[in-house]
């Protein structure tokens, strides 16, 4: 069995490789070529903390995957992060287990990943200026996808702990990759004017309003993953098209969505899966003042297209830590 750890993960899964695996993940989402069963929670003491549990199968490939999570908010004080995970991968045809993969590495990159497929398939192409909302390591991998996806020359960053803040600003500028980070501290002097908006925290309450939106913003979710969870809006969603990883997650998970519907702002009929943009069944953005939505809960079908990518490439270079069981 092959022992991969994050740093294996980051030179086996760049982002750019990263992205268009996610746009291959939901187009097999999309055209139903995948088992994915609702993801597991187990609440754990009081129900803050949580233990999820991912599996999924892309139809005919030569793998299974199974991503295992904990989400525990006050991990910050024992200088560990809120959330951790592994990724087993076992062969479809032997059932052997051929890899242990350090998931939150993965997670990360996956998840802006997701992110970047959307702006390539969504955002105008004339998008050079970010927003992002949050500092942790999904902020700092979703500036990455974003600089990826379109030609970013500005980005805002904010955060309610402006240390953070300013620790990720001073981390980027070491990559010639990033332009300019300019920190703020208060999110809608983020927002307002950018083409790109990325909200990547686990707020429960709006993390930005909506009349700092303007015409043809493209907005990314990808930080809530729970009913109680809202980063944007509801009420946003009324005048935008919206597209998700996968339609039953989110009316399961996305709080953002669900208490758009639960308002009357939405319909069942206006979600979209970002699948059928990638397979051509629906056109995306309809005109450049159109303000569109992708908002990710995160599915297991990401993480086992982007642990086989990334398992295939360690094979052929020979990384990583092959374990007898």
């Amino acid at each position: 069995m092959l022992i991969l750890s994050g740093h294996d993960i980051d030179e086996c899964l760049p982002m750019e490789v990263a992205i268009a695996a996610m746009r291959e993940a939901f187009a097999a989402v999309s055209s139903n070529d995948i088992e994915m069963p609702e993801r597991v929670s187990i609440p754990l003491g009081d129900g803050s903390k949580l233990a999820l549990f991912m599996p999924a199968y892309v139809k005919n490939s030569s793998s299974v995957s199974v991503k295992s999570v904990t989400f525990i908010p006050d991990n910050g004080s024992r200088g560990l992060p809120s959330v951790q995970s592994i990724v087993q991968v076992f062969d479809s045809l032997t059932g052997s287990p051929v890899a242990l993969i350090d998931g939150s590495r993965l997670t990360a990159i996956r998840t802006a990943a997701a992110g970047g497929a959307s702006v390539q398939l969504l955002a105008r192409a004339n998008s050079h200026s970010l927003a992002m909302l949050g500092s942790g390591t999904q902020a700092r991998a979703g500036i990455e996808a974003a600089c990826n996806a379109r030609d970013i020359q500005s980005i805002r960053l904010f955060s309610p702990t402006e240390a953070n803040a300013r620790k990720l600003a001073d981390d980027l500028s070491r990559h010639e990759w990033c332009p300019a980070v300019r920190v703020t501290s208060d999110p809608d002097e983020a927002v307002r004017g950018a083409d790109i908006v990325w909200t990547a925290t686990t707020s429960s309450v709006p993390t930005f309003s909506e009349t700092s939106i303007i015409p043809g913003t493209h907005i990314v979710g990808v930080g809530s993953f729970q009913p109680s969870m809202i980063e944007i809006s509801p009420s946003l969603f009324k005048s935008a098209s919206i597209f998700v990883d996968q339609v039953d997650a989110c009316w399961s998970e996305a709080g953002e969505v669900i208490a758009a519907r639960a308002a009357g702002f939405i319909d069942p009929d206006d979600v979209h899966e970002l699948g059928a943009v990638e397979l051509g069944d629906h056109p995306g953005r309809d005109h450049d003042d159109e303000v569109t939505i992708f908002k990710s809960v995160g599915i297991a079908i990401q993480d086992a297209v982007a642990s086989t990518i990334a398992l295939d490439a360690a094979r052929s270079r020979g990384v990583g830590v092959t374990v007898s069981m």
